[in-house]
């Protein structure tokens, strides 16, 4: 069986130090801090890490975010508790967008078409996933790459999203369906 190893992007010495060491641990030590003072902390310093972070940007306590230089963020957003992001095919989100606690958005995927390769070692998928303005995205969720999902989209607890979401769509279910559109909704 043979055993290559992918790297499919060039680091260099300086990303070693400056990214995923130094950045890191910093990002480690203020993930864990409760209360105001942590969101505020987080809020700052994801304001430098990520490629975008617009204004009231509010991360919880044990949010984790990979790649964040690969991540725009709008105004308004709220990554809640044991959030997953990760960056490293690329996210868009646009403002006003809620997410719940323990939701997983992954922007890559393993390849896993060659049999004589472990799925571990085979080349990754990148694909990026944008979430527009509006979205409200529900507890234990799951965001698969290369998917959008369009304005004043619902995506009720626990869903998995595959496939690219119409604006105004209610999802919910694994994997997700269109449930109904909100703009058939009256408010009486």
């Amino acid at each position: 069986m043979k055993l290559p190893i992918y790297i499919n992007q060039k680091i260099s010495f300086s990303d070693i130090i400056f990214k995923y060491i130094l950045r890191d641990f910093i990002v480690g030590i203020f993930r864990n801090f409760p209360s105001a003072i942590g969101i505020l902390a987080r809020m700052f310093l994801y304001k430098v890490c990520l490629k975008k972070a617009g204004r009231g940007l509010r991360i919880s306590e044990l949010v984790t975010i990979k790649f964040p230089e690969n991540i725009q963020v709008g105004n308004h957003v709220s990554f809640n508790e044991y959030d997953w992001i990760d960056g490293n095919g690329g996210i868009e989100i646009g403002n006003y967008v809620s997410i719940g606690p323990r939701v997983s958005i992954v922007s890559f995927e393993h390849g896993y078409e060659d049999l004589e390769i472990p799925i571990k070692l085979q080349k990754k998928e990148y694909n990026k996933i944008v979430i527009e303005d509006n979205v409200w995205i529900g507890a234990g969720s799951f965001i698969k790459s290369g998917v959008r999902i369009g304005t004043g989209s619902i995506i009720g607890a626990g869903s998995v999203i595959t496939k690219d979401v119409e604006p105004y769509s209610v999802m919910g279910g694994v994997p997700a369906r269109k449930l109904k559109s909100r703009k058939n909704i009256s408010y009486e």
